[in-house]
């Protein structure tokens, strides 16, 4: 293609394996009305991803990425709930649900402002599709029924670095999720915003970082779920607001190691805590 052009098809088959608390069977009775427990016959996700990039660049600086792409899931893992009558208790595991697909649009900007701001912005649009599934759990009197539902989605994300005076790095990082489609329900809108500042000291020998995750306390999982018997209505969070100080001291020759790192991204992660 023309100078400053490219287009690229890429096939991608991924394997999601379940995570240890997905598969650990031991019932958290932490809270007596609501016991979740794992599932040991889960099995993996199986994904087939394609997609179609075209990207963009211009000599001042900016480059424009756009990617259309398609996403089927084979035995997608989903949280499912259930009420037993007997004990009037809600119980909560996971299970190997159903088949979804995905198709959209992903737009990547990259700017450069200013001489000092690096900016990287990310909206991804999507429609996704859940099919119907019927599953009897353990402990369960009917079976779990999910009907098949189809929902469009879009989430953002921008991440902000600064090149400030006498070395000091500033990073600010934005998200925001749209209504997202699960198997018995949905997941309500949420956002959050996490800030980042480094300086660096001695000929870059020393550096402190200081990183503030969910600076506006709002980090927290909203979902609806209904099935036969029940509505809930819950709320999650990963414990609030933080903030933490890391001083780290290089020594001995650290310039070859920077230059093997600098090639594996080109932008400053300064949230290192998670």
């Amino acid at each position: 293609m023309p100078k400053n052009n490219e287009l690229q098809v890429n096939y991608t088959r991924r394997l999601r394996r379940p995570w240890g608390g997905q598969l650990n069977s031991f019932r958290n009775i932490s809270d007596a009305s609501n016991i979740s427990f794992g599932n040991p016959e889960l099995t993996p996700e199986y994904s087939h991803s394609f997609e179609l990039n075209y990207i963009k660049s211009w000599e001042s600086g900016h480059t424009l990425s756009l990617s259309g792409y398609y996403r089927s899931t084979d035995d997608v893992i989903q949280r499912i709930r259930f009420l037993n009558t007997e004990d009037n208790v809600m119980y909560t595991t996971s299970e190997n649900v159903a088949k979804s697909q995905a198709s959209g649009l992903e737009i990547v900007g990259k700017d450069k402002l200013f001489k000092i701001l690096d900016l990287t912005t990310t909206v991804n649009l999507y429609y996704s599709k859940l099919d119907g599934f019927s599953y009897l759990p353990q402990g369960a009197e009917t079976p779990v029924i999910g009907d098949t539902d189809e929902s469009f989605a879009w989430n953002v994300r921008m991440i902000a670095n600064f090149s400030l005076p006498w070395g000091v790095s500033l990073q600010g990082t934005g998200n925001y999720n749209s209504k997202q489609l699960m198997a018995q329900g949905h997941r309500e809108p949420n956002y959050s915003v996490d800030l980042g500042l480094r300086k660096s000291f001695l000929s870059d020998k020393l550096t402190l970082s200081i990183n503030a995750r969910d600076l506006l306390d709002s980090r927290k999982f909203r979902t609806v779920t209904a099935g036969d018997g029940f509505w809930q209505d819950s709320e999650n969070w990963r414990g609030g607001r933080r903030v933490g100080f890391t001083l780290t001291y290089n020594f001995g020759n650290m310039n070859k190691k920077k230059d093997k790192n600098k090639s594996r991204s080109e932008e400053p992660d300064m949230f290192d805590m998670e």
